[in-house]
């Protein structure tokens, strides 16, 4: 509407100016009116005049409204020079375009400052950075954990800690990682956090990062007061006969007359209950043995693996495995998955998982050891069975050293597994239904397979 009238009157001028020349060429032509001539000619150049400023008043307008949202400048006014009948509509529809610009840019800004302060009043510390080690961002818990007042680059922190520098340069995206640190006098557990941000071409990464001292230090004490409990109960039952054997023992030689000899009977006794002592000793010589074993995991030989040659070691290992009543299922989905580990520790963990599931199925058992990746970038191994599953009672032990439901297990199994998955960054989860089965689920950060071939070329 607005272009179709601007239209109209420059249509309009130069239909006048075109009449307006014709009439002046005819005057000039018959030479009678001189000073008609002179009036019609000063009406064409008014009536130029007039157009060009009409012109340059449309661009000025124009002009002066881009301008003004190219510096912000929600305040525009429009002069009275526009204020005529022919800029009316024109004049409004600027403004109206002006203030829903000026409405976005401020709930744009609320937004902005609502987000601003979530992230300054945050429980954790925040740190955005550049691939240079620039700070872009920074939030106040961050500044107190990391003892700074103020940080333009992660380099400054060098003086306090440099483990904690380059671990901030060296987390990859979707990593978690628990790092201990002493900054001002305080010693710390940092649970470090990162994610990948690209934008303007410019890569970023978004640490998120908190001290999580005491809940390790709480989690420590319930761990070791659950040690204790089980490496009690298991000292006790060892020793408890020992001192009522031996008692027995004792007393019946004090009953014994000095002069008399050693009756039959008690020969028996005393070679019956020395048996039962060395049995209960090497007992408990096995059992710390064995406390010895999972306290002496070696570290891992980190090295890229394809999961289909795992499967392929593991698989290998129960090849000839006489019990008809189990069927193997061994399942990759994406021939081309790769991770990080040190692959005679995961075997091992793998075959214990696998045993342990043996011992839940009586008949017709399958066991499925599947692998796959997820969005996330892990790669998830799972090993279910279709067996006894475990008591929900029980669900929150099994992790914990020596606890076992087998007649004759070490109950170390379970437990050095989640050792060997922590020293793999990975996770370790355990899903059961009593009566139904058992699924345990390993997880490692997946491997891409063109770096991995880069990394060992070089």
């Amino acid at each position: 509407m607005i272009y179709k009238k601007l239209l109209v009157q420059i249509i309009v001028r130069i239909i006048g100016i075109v009449l307006l020349s014709f009439l002046f060429g005819w005057l000039l032509w018959e030479s009678n009116y001189p000073n008609l001539s002179i009036v019609v000619f000063i009406l064409i150049c008014w009536q130029v005049v007039k157009l060009i400023y009409f012109l340059n008043s449309t661009n000025r307008l124009l002009s002066q409204f881009f301008l003004s949202v190219k510096n912000e400048d929600s305040t525009l006014k429009i002069p009275k020079v526009f204020e005529g009948r022919s800029f009316n509509e024109l004049r409004v529809s600027m403004q109206n375009v002006n203030q829903i610009i000026k409405d976005l840019r401020l709930k744009f800004q609320q937004k902005e400052i609502f987000s601003d302060a979530i992230i300054e009043n945050a429980a954790v510390g925040i740190l955005t950075i550049t691939s240079s080690g620039k700070v872009e961002c920074i939030n106040r818990k961050g500044r107190e954990l990391l003892g700074v007042h103020h940080l333009v680059n992660i380099k400054a922190l060098l003086k306090s800690d440099s483990n904690l520098v380059f671990l901030f340069q060296q987390i990859k995206s979707g990593e978690s990682r628990i790092v201990e640190t002493q900054i001002s006098q305080t010693k710390m557990h940092l649970l470090v956090n990162c994610s990948a941000l690209i934008l303007a071409e410019e890569t970023y990464q978004l640490l998120s990062f908190t001290d999580i001292k005491n809940q390790l230090d709480a989690k420590e004490l319930e761990s070791w007061q659950s040690l204790i409990n089980v490496l009690t109960h298991e000292i006790m039952n060892s020793v408890s006969p020992l001192t009522c054997l031996s008692e027995n023992l004792e007393k019946s030689y004090k009953e014994i007359n000095s002069g008399t000899l050693i009756s039959e009977k008690l020969l028996t006794k005393t070679k019956t209950g020395l048996r039962v002592i060395k049995e209960q000793g090497e007992g408990l010589m096995h059992f710390v043995e064995t406390y010895r074993e999972l306290s002496r995991i070696p570290k891992p030989q980190i090295k890229d693996v394809a999961v289909k040659h795992l499967f392929e070691h593991v698989k290998s290992l129960f090849c000839l495995d006489e019990n008809v009543n189990i069927h193997y299922q061994f399942i990759i989905e994406g021939e081309d998955l790769l991770i990080a580990i040190d692959e005679q520790l995961i075997v091992q963990v793998m075959v214990n998982l696998i045993k342990n599931a043996q011992f839940a199925i009586f008949e017709k058992g399958i066991i499925q050891i599947k692998a796959e990746s997820n969005e996330d970038g892990f790669v998830i191994i799972s090993i279910e069975d279709n067996g006894s599953g475990i008591k929900s009672e029980d669900m929150q032990s099994v992790f914990i050293p020596f606890f076992t439901t087998k007649e004759n297990g070490s109950g170390i199994g379970l437990s050095i597994a989640r050792s060997i998955m922590r020293l793999h960054n990975g996770n370790i989860n355990l899903e059961s239904f009593y009566g139904e089965g058992t699924r345990v689920l390993i997880s490692f950060r997946e491997r891409i397979q063109e770096l991995s071939k880069e990394k060992m070329l070089v």
